[in-house]
């Protein structure tokens, strides 16, 4: 999937944010909190095992994470932690970093959508 097809998969899934705000009524802001409170650390944690060449960690760490996007509704978010995640899956970190910096940034994004979520 080229970077002008992932622009085309939606920031945010509109029905799975409607859905967990039905579903979990009061406590949807302490789980869209918790998601937005663990994102730095989970990229520190990406961020880590790619300065240390970890394959084997970075894959752990980014479908840990890959699950949280897509249940949260992050899609596009989602995308590009999947290729993290194959990326340590296949060993092949040569372009790890890059991919992690375009990666933060779609996190950015997602996040302040999020953020308006929770007024």
């Amino acid at each position: 999937m080229s970077d002008t097809d992932l622009d085309r998969i939606t920031l945010l899934d509109e029905e799975v944010i409607a859905e967990l705000r039905e579903v979990l009524e009061d406590e949807f802001a302490e789980l869209l909190q918790h998601f937005l409170n663990e994102l730095p650390l989970q990229f520190a944690r990406l961020q880590t095992a790619i300065d240390q060449s970890d394959a084997g960690e970075l894959y752990r760490v980014a479908h840990q994470l890959k699950s949280s996007c897509g249940s949260m509704g992050a899609l596009r978010l989602a995308e590009l932690v999947r290729r993290l995640e194959r990326a340590g899956r296949e060993s092949t970190l040569d372009d790890a970093t890059a991919l992690l910096d375009r990666t933060r940034a779609v996190s950015a994004e997602t996040v302040t959508e999020l953020r308006a979520h929770l007024n």
